[in-house]
């Protein structure tokens, strides 16, 4: 975001605030309705970064393994470490099928 966008979105929103028409904040500034709606329902007086975008990325991911699993992973793969045996995914996997662990994380091969 350039400074200009910041300038621009504060202005339409004062300029909205001081009872101007939409219509004509939007055809003077070259935006559609939508976009001044969006900016004057984001704007707070009370929070600096209003203006800003907000991240479209998702809170959280669905497939991401769990922390439990990790660290259960974690746990053996030391352990087959210290028995001086395989330690690879597949070994994991199948130490984590012998367990019940549900559900088993799957792990890429090259």
């Amino acid at each position: 975001m350039t400074k200009h966008d910041h300038q621009v979105r504060n202005l339409a929103v004062q300029r909205f605030l001081n009872g101007e028409k939409p219509k004509s904040i939007c055809s003077s500034l070259g935006k559609s309705k939508s976009w001044l709606y969006k900016w004057v329902s984001r704007y707070n007086p009370h929070e600096p970064s209003w203006y800003k975008n907000k991240s479209k990325r998702p809170c959280n991911n669905p497939l991401r393994t769990t922390s439990e699993i990790e660290e259960i992973v974690k746990m053996l793969r030391l352990n087959l470490y210290n028995q001086d045996l395989y330690y690879g995914a597949q070994a994991i996997q199948w130490e984590l099928e012998d367990l019940n662990v549900q559900p088993i994380p799957s792990f890429k091969h090259d």
